[in-house]
């Protein structure tokens, strides 16, 4: 357990890191879970993970955090040809939505833009960033006895 707890606490880390960087939601959060789970995604990857920012290039949809989260499912769990099965990066995927609206209230971007100015603090979603991080990495580290459970 104490393996988890200090992986969980260096996502929030890396991600805040990223972030005060410049790097936006989704390229702050895909470059965390690469380098917290030693993941050696391509810079390439990487680098498409960037135009999910702001809810889809700064269209307000859905959340660049779980868009980044969806792409490192896919990366880890996804699969290499059609013939292969897809429920189980599918359901680790459904679960991230689930539990990103369970944190937060809701998926969309602009709807979390939307609390953070209603707080009258600046909009930089540093604090999404750090709490969607460790939601995905906690889902990462349950994946494989999650897809042992997979709902008929």
């Amino acid at each position: 357990m104490k393996y988890e707890e200090e992986l969980l606490k260096k996502a929030e880390e890396v991600s805040r890191r990223y972030k005060l960087e410049g790097y936006h939601c989704s390229e702050a959060v895909i470059r965390t879970l690469n380098d917290v789970f030693e993941l050696h995604m391509s810079k390439d990857l990487l680098r498409a993970a960037c135009g999910f920012r702001g809810g889809g290039g700064g269209y307000r949809d859905r959340c660049g955090i779980i868009e980044a989260g969806i792409l490192t499912i896919s990366f880890l769990y996804g699969r290499d040809c059609a013939k292969e099965d897809s429920e189980g990066y599918s359901f680790l995927i459904r679960l991230l939505h689930e539990r990103f609206r369970e944190h937060f209230g809701t998926i969309r971007c602009l709807d979390i833009y939307t609390a953070q100015k209603k707080e009258n603090v600046p909009v930089t979603c540093l604090d999404p960033i750090r709490e969607g991080t460790v939601l995905i990495a906690q889902l990462l580290l349950e994946a494989e006895e999650l897809l042992k459970e997979i709902p008929a």
